[in-house]
């Protein structure tokens, strides 16, 4: 029943007319690059709607606090989802749709008349679904459910020549759009006050972050695959990186990847230690670290619009896994400094306090990021404009034959 509900679903998808319409999705929480594009598009006079959707009610009610368009895709709303998702001229997603759609079939083949533009979040050195097929299981349905959500994106961002290939081949999509990504628009400039939903902080940690005469870094580690056994996911890691930074007369700032929850508030947990909830949207504040610290996330490369050093963990292909981290995806250029558990204490003073990557640095985050950082929303919202006039457009055009 529910094959033949996405069928039909998606055949009255893809022959509705659709609306002036664009919907944004994200994560469980207010994050990433399409929060950015969303909240410039409340900022512009568009040619379309822009609505939120998220199966969050404590995002959808803060939304709606800030008198923000959403929609809550629930069970109650389920008929009202259905009638908006086949009417949208375009969907824009940062995460898998799978992700942002709680895995449902149905839902998703309500979009498969409307234009799919995929923001991603970020450069990655690790392989990325259709890539992902010679070394996982697509026989798995919680593989290949993913895999064929995202790569059904009619339009993939890349930020770099130098990317596009990858990106062409993890999304199979044939559209490659130019632009950089609206998250790091808050790097390089002031954020508004609307971009700082999602990125409420404690006061104390505010004020750890301003101030000036501590060193503040920034440990933020990546998503792991199952049974995976880094340096940096062990207690003993962990708490050597806080004696390093009490040494250094550092404050450490804790901050896990999105996809693995924790239900611990943002606080402080000793004198120079901060643990900061994995659900805060921190680019409005990644200028105010002094270093980032991490294993591979794809935050390093984001990091470098800061000009301030990057620490990565040092580890060879085959070392961990046979695929990731894959650096020959990215171009070569030696822009962080590499650790390990022992050269650790090194490395870290040498990067706070004899810092000669800089030059190293600019080359690469010039490399990766070809556009002007602070023009991302208003290069994409051209894009989107266009976007909703070619597919309303194309959902209304007609020829008529008379023989």
């Amino acid at each position: 029943m529910i094959n033949e509900l996405c069928f039909r679903l998606s055949s009255i998808s893809q022959r509705n007319k659709k609306k002036k319409i664009v919907l944004f999705f994200g994560r469980e929480h207010f994050s990433d690059n399409t929060k950015y594009l969303f909240l410039h598009t409340q900022s512009k006079q568009c040619n379309f709607e822009a609505i939120w959707c998220s199966t969050e009610k404590t995002l959808i009610t803060s939304l709606q606090n800030s008198n923000l368009p959403c929609h809550h895709i629930c069970d109650e709303n389920a008929a009202e989802t259905v009638k908006l998702f086949l009417s949208a001229a375009v969907a824009v997603f940062s995460v898998n749709p799978s992700q942002s759609l709680n895995g449902s079939e149905e839902l998703f083949s309500c979009l498969q008349g409307a234009s799919q533009i995929q923001l991603w979040h970020g450069v990655s050195v690790k392989h990325l679904l259709l890539k992902l097929l010679p070394h996982l299981d697509v026989l798995s349905y919680d593989f290949r459910r993913p895999v064929d959500f995202a790569s059904r994106a009619d339009g993939i961002l890349s930020t770099s020549s130098h990317l596009d290939t990858f990106f062409n081949e993890a999304f199979g999509s044939k559209r490659i759009i130019r632009a950089g990504y609206p998250r790091n628009e808050v790097i390089v400039r002031e954020p508004t006050p609307s971009e700082l939903i999602g990125s409420e902080l404690p006061e104390n940690i505010l004020n750890a972050l301003s101030n000036t005469k501590r060193k503040k870094i920034l440990f933020a580690p990546t998503w792991q695959r199952a049974g995976a056994e880094l340096a940096t996911n062990s207690a003993e890691f962990l708490l050597q990186l806080i004696q390093y930074c009490k040494q250094f007369d550092a404050d450490l700032f804790i901050k896990n990847h999105p996809l693995y929850l924790h239900a611990s508030d943002t606080k402080a947990l000793t004198t120079n230690v901060y643990f900061i909830n994995a659900n805060i949207d921190l680019y409005p504040h990644l200028t105010q670290f002094d270093m980032l610290i991490t294993d591979y996330s794809s935050i390093m490369f984001d990091f470098l619009l800061t000009e301030k050093p990057v620490l990565k963990l040092q580890l060879a292909l085959d070392e961990h896994r046979s695929f990731e981290p894959d650096y020959s995806l990215i171009p070569q250029v030696e822009f962080a400094y590499d650790y390990t558990q022992e050269t650790l204490p090194v490395i870290l003073y040498e990067a706070l306090f004899n810092d000669t990557m800089r030059a190293n640095r600019k080359k690469m985050c010039e490399l990766l990021f070809q556009t002007d950082p602070t023009q991302a929303c208003a290069s994409l919202l051209k894009c989107l404009e266009q976007e909703v006039i070619r597919r309303v457009e194309q959902s209304r055009t007609y020829t008529i034959e008379q023989y």
